[in-house]
């Protein structure tokens, strides 16, 4: 499925395009409501483990692109704000019906789009996003996303200036354990007390695996989670694992690196190598 346009415009496609396939998949091929009954089983069995301590981390509902349905993930937003463990969701429009906070970051798309505008050197694109996203924002910059072009050049570009206004950063690939090591380290190296920070994690994760992660880093830096899949479309058929990402630029194609190999999103082989060429000279050269 393509959009084509404005990047303002075919953008806003993703969030209903995907939650349209999705649950029309998940209609025409099983039994709906015995999707819904086995959804809310395994949904109660999870906030019994909060009650029972086995979880004690904060998150956030992301699943709207993936959602088994529309009525389902408002079931499951109305269900969750009953616990102060759900910070929010990502659903703006449940956000505002249930007196929530609507909760996410930048896309990737957003640091992409810098590919394919003239004059932005390749391997600098991430630090205009960055630099242009400051600007607008002026200090109320919220989360920023690391792995557009890789989180180690992102590092490079993330000053001591956005470091501070930014409220923390967010992990979507790569092992979370080293990200988040990385992320402190950074922090500490520019003076910053990293507990004055949030890492907003939101890779493919579901509780038992986020209770992991908070576990090792819960003494050291705030912990977040935003889970998708696992809250809005967990049941006994496997879910799909579909994504939307922007392509071309005035005609130029740009990429996706990510800090998981298999991650990489491109119609242009020989583009994406050029474009990791660009990244890995520059890390290298530290310039």
């Amino acid at each position: 499925i393509e959009a084509r346009g404005s990047w303002l415009c075919s953008s806003m496609y993703e969030i209903p395009v995907l939650a349209i396939v999705n649950e029309v998949y998940f209609r025409m091929k099983y039994n709906y409501l015995n999707l819904v009954e086995s959804a809310r089983e395994k949904l109660v069995a999870k906030m019994n483990g909060f009650r029972a301590g086995v979880y004690d981390f904060k998150f956030a509902e992301f699943g709207c692109r993936r959602r088994l349905s529309r009525e389902w993930q408002d079931f499951v937003v109305s269900d969750l704000i009953r616990d102060s463990h759900c910070v929010g969701t990502s659903n703006v429009y449940l956000a505002m019906k249930y007196g929530v906070k609507p909760i996410g970051t930048y896309a990737h798309e957003y640091v992409q789009m810098y590919q394919g505008i003239p004059g932005i050197q390749l391997a600098y694109t991430n630090k205009a996003a960055l630099s242009e996203w400051f600007e607008e924002y002026q200090g109320d910059n919220g989360t920023a996303l690391t792995d557009t072009l890789g989180t180690d050049l992102f590092l490079m570009d993330f000053n001591k200036l956005q470091a501070l206004c930014y409220t923390g950063v967010r992990h979507d690939s790569g092992d979370p354990i080293e990200w988040g090591e990385k992320i402190i380290a950074h922090y500490e190296s520019l003076g910053i007390d990293p507990k004055t920070k949030t890492l907003l994690f939101s890779d493919s994760l579901n509780f038992d695996r986020a209770q992991k992660i908070y576990d090792h880093f819960r003494d050291r830096i705030n912990v977040s989670f935003g889970i998708g899949t696992y809250l809005s479309n967990d049941t006994y058929a496997e879910p799909l694992n579909i994504v939307i990402k922007l392509q071309y630029v005035n005609g130029h194609p740009v990429a996706k690196i990510s800090d998981t190999p298999g991650k990489a999103m491109c119609q242009d082989g020989d583009y994406l190598e050029y474009l990791k060429n660009a990244v890995d000279y520059r890390i290298k050269e530290g310039i």
